[in-house]
């Protein structure tokens, strides 16, 4: 779980990204699940979008994508887009996190 000090300072880190996926009319799919899942070991912060035309809401994205996604942390909401993050597994992470 992140505190609210590591929360800004990712905000802060994202403020500069565009987002890298974009959910669909059908929700997400397990497809974009498993492509999230290479994206966010690579990436580590990285923002998703809902479009307009979305079936579903962006609580309930927020709630598959963590599901599917092992160990994927909402950082954060606003409007249709929204911040991920998780630390890699393989290499050093390029966020370090405040205490």
């Amino acid at each position: 779980m992140l505190t609210s000090k590591q929360r800004q300072y990712l905000k802060a880190q994202a403020h500069k990204l565009k987002p890298v996926m974009h959910v669909g009319k059908g929700g997400v799919t397990p497809a974009q699940a498993a492509e999230l899942d290479i994206m966010v070991e690579s990436l580590e912060l990285l923002k998703v979008k809902i479009n307009p035309n979305s079936l579903e809401d962006e609580e309930t994205a927020v709630r598959a994508l963590c599901a599917a996604v092992p160990g994927l942390q909402h950082v954060w909401t606003i409007g249709h887009t929204m911040l991920f993050f998780r630390a890699s597994r393989n290499r050093p992470t390029r966020f370090t996190l405040p205490g």
